[in-house]
């Protein structure tokens, strides 16, 4: 009986060393268990950002791109515009002495006048004008022409 109970404690002291030895690996287990779930969600977290960032930066190519199309239809109205300025004012002349003086005559005489009268006199007096200006096109639009 003194050898069963001896090996009983000896099979006790076994036991509670065994579960002492599960309970701390447990507790390891559940530590690097923790550790791994943080890291797994640091990982998606990480993930998700770049996902997002590379969302944007393809918007932002996309927008850079469509934009460097627009400055170039920018810098040609730049041109244009810088032209159109040099002769505005002989133009709005022109366009302003025709509804003053021509405007009531027919289209013949009117003809007359412009290329005999006012050209010599933009001309001579060096006034910037377009070189096929033609006062209807200054004082209307296209859909009033029609």
């Amino acid at each position: 009986m003194r050898e069963a109970e001896a090996q009983l404690a000896e099979a006790n002291a076994n036991a509670k060393h065994y579960t002492d030895l599960v309970a701390e690996l447990m507790a390891k287990l559940k530590v690097l268990t923790d550790a791994l779930d943080a890291a797994n969600k640091k990982k998606a977290d990480a993930e998700a950002t770049a996902e997002k960032c590379e969302r944007k930066l393809g918007l932002a190519t996309r927008l850079v791109n469509a934009l460097g199309a627009e400055g170039e239809r920018w810098a040609a109205s730049i041109v244009l515009t810088e032209q159109l300025i040099q002769v505005v004012l002989g133009d709005v002349l022109l366009a302003s002495a025709f509804v003053s003086y021509i405007g009531p005559f027919n289209m013949k005489y009117r003809q007359i006048i412009m290329k005999e009268k006012f050209a010599k006199f933009f001309k001579d007096n060096k006034i910037p004008v377009s070189e096929n200006s033609n006062p209807l096109s200054i004082l209307t639009n296209e859909a009033e022409m029609a």
